[in-house]
């Protein structure tokens, strides 16, 4: 009987060991075009206006065996312009799910810098100088890809950005800067 329990245990080992499919890994390439709208903005600090921006992201894609799920790891560093000028760079990570339409959401923090005008959106001249501070950035987002060809995802986003530029000198109070932005974005897998 002994001898049987053995036998059986290394046939249902070696099954397992035979069917069993190593998980699937590539180097992912994106890029991200969008449109930012400033929020949390009080009538006496208004340094951010409507603007745009993009963000260039490179990780490593890991799929998951016997399941259409991605997790990637990834760095992704960026512009946005919103009257003051914003400069990020963050790792984080996306998960996504899918095939062919592949929804996602991702979540980064690192560092950023802003670039100002102390005098806000009340200067319409532009001429006091720009002031740059630096802080805690934070963004996470939502979207929906589509699988164009194997190689290849372009999809649509929508996300929340802070960077928490603080306080430049004594003149200038400690602020965030606080967004959302929608947009478009593309995935190249290597």
């Amino acid at each position: 009987m002994k001898r049987l329990h053995g036998i059986t245990g290394a046939a249902a080992l070696g099954a397992l060991l035979a069917g069993a499919r190593p998980a699937r890994a590539e180097i992912a390439i994106g890029g991200d075009f969008d449109v930012a709208l400033p929020l949390g903005q009080v009538p006496a600090q208004t340094y951010l206006a409507t603007g745009a921006g993009f963000d260039f992201r490179l990780g490593y894609r890991f799929g998951i065996a016997y399941q259409p799920l991605w997790i990637t790891p990834e760095i992704a560093a960026g512009y946005t312009d919103l009257s003051a000028h914003l400069i990020r760079v963050r790792p984080g990570v996306r998960v996504a799910f899918g095939r062919l339409v592949i929804p996602w959401a991702q979540v980064h923090i690192g560092y950023g810098w802003a670039s100002f005008d102390p005098a806000g959106t009340a200067d319409p001249m532009g001429t006091t100088p720009f002031v740059s501070a630096g802080g805690l950035a934070f963004d996470s987002g939502v979207g929906v890809d589509f699988a164009v060809i194997r190689r290849l995802q372009v999809g649509a986003h929508l996300g929340y950005d802070i960077v928490n530029v603080g306080q430049v000198d004594a003149h200038t109070p400690s602020w965030r800067a606080k967004w959302i932005n929608a947009g478009f974005n593309a995935t190249f897998l290597l």
